[in-house]
C-alpha cells in the first residue's frame, strides 16, 4: 500500500547494523521520494526504542505443576529531531522540495 498524497516513499535508514546499545550515537539517512513538488513547513523525525520480555516459571506442588507468567516492557529511547526546522511565525518561508 502506497502512502496517500504527494509522498511516494519515506525511509529512515540507520548505519551499522540493527541493534544499538545505550548511549550510542545513531547515524543514518532520511530519504523522501515525492510524486510531484511539495512545499514543506518542517520535517521532524521521531525515534522510539523499547524492550519487551516474557517468561514462564513453573514449580511442582505434589502432583500438580503451577505456572507463573511474567511480562515486562520498558521504553529506553524517545527522541525527536527537526531535520527542516519550522519557520518563525512572522515569516512565511517554506522549503520547496
Amino acid at each position: 500500500m502506497q502512502p496517500p498524497g504527494r509522498v511516494r516513499r519515506l525511509v529512515v535508514r540507520l548505519e551499522e547494523g540493527r541493534a544499538h546499545g545505550s548511549g550510542e550515537l545513531l547515524h543514518g539517512r532520511v530519504q523522501l521520494e515525492l510524486r510531484r513538488a511539495l512545499r514543506v513547513r518542517a520535517l521532524e523525525v521521531c525515534a522510539r526504542g523499547m524492550a519487551t520480555v516474557h517468561w514462564l516459571e513453573s514449580h511442582s506442588i505434589g502432583l500438580n505443576v503451577v505456572y507463573r507468567d511474567f511480562t515486562a516492557c520498558q521504553t529506553f529511547l524517545y527522541r525527536r529531531r527537526q531535520l527542516i526546522p519550522a519557520p518563525a511565525r512572522s515569516g512565511s518561508s517554506l522549503a520547496r522540495l
